[in-house]
């Protein structure tokens, strides 16, 4: 049995720093919903909460910042970025490039049984969705999907790019609009999607995959400038 005394002391490298810290914590309430887009950050909160200096909370949101997720208000407070329409639409787009290529190179790479073992799983916390019904787990299990491809496919610049898309802000959004009266289409899409990762053809997945979202994405346009659900 360990004791105190056996258990190793953390090192530097070991420990998040306390810029990362506030990184991580906003990034958790991001994922949870607690932090709800346009919402006000209270950096005297953080403070408080993770028993920090000004410098530290401050810097870990102009990181954020740097990455899209918060901005900056002018009286000097900070708040979850909102994202329009029109952000949407844009994100989507080069999203799916990203991700059909994803899908491309991970079915190329899917021979070992424990990799298409995981692929099985990811796909049916897709399908899961149908009963519950929740958009966000949804998209979250979508991305769940993607991560796991991307680690398959040994991609290492697919694999960062994801990571730091930080989709979960994105899906934060997205949920208010879909997949509303179309959950049998996407969950349609994602079983054939499906079929052609386990059968090893790539190029059947990918166009699979560019036609779901080019359609994902006509309707979104269609809502841009209208303030209507799709």
């Amino acid at each position: 049995m360990n004791t105190r005394e056996d258990t190793p002391p953390k090192t530097p490298e070991s420990t998040p720093s306390a810029v990362q810290r506030v990184v991580d914590l906003v990034l958790a309430r991001i994922r949870s919903g607690e932090y709800a887009p346009g919402q006000i950050i209270v950096a005297r909160d953080l403070m408080a909460e993770l028993e920090l200096s000004k410098a530290p909370v401050r810097e870990g949101i102009h990181v954020l910042v740097g990455e899209g997720l918060i901005e900056l208000l002018p009286n000097r407070s900070a708040r979850i970025r909102k994202l329009s329409d029109e952000d949407m639409v844009d994100f989507s787009e080069v999203w799916a490039v990203i991700s059909g290529m994803n899908i491309r190179l991970a079915a190329a790479k899917l021979q070992r049984a424990e990799d298409r073992e995981k692929v099985r799983q990811a796909l049916a916390r897709i399908q899961a969705t149908r009963r519950t019904r929740i958009p966000y787990d949804f998209f979250m299990a979508v991305g769940k999907l993607h991560a796991t491809l991307a680690e398959i496919s040994g991609n290492g610049f697919a694999l960062a790019f994801i990571r730091r898309m930080h989709l979960a802000h994105f899906y934060r959004h997205i949920e208010r609009v879909f997949p509303g009266s179309f959950w049998n289409a996407h969950l349609l899409a994602f079983r054939r999607l499906g079929e052609a990762l386990l059968a090893q053809d790539g190029d059947r997945a990918e166009r699979i995959y560019l036609k779901h979202m080019r359609w994902a994405i006509g309707l979104m346009r269609q809502r841009v400038g209208t303030g209507l659900s799709v």
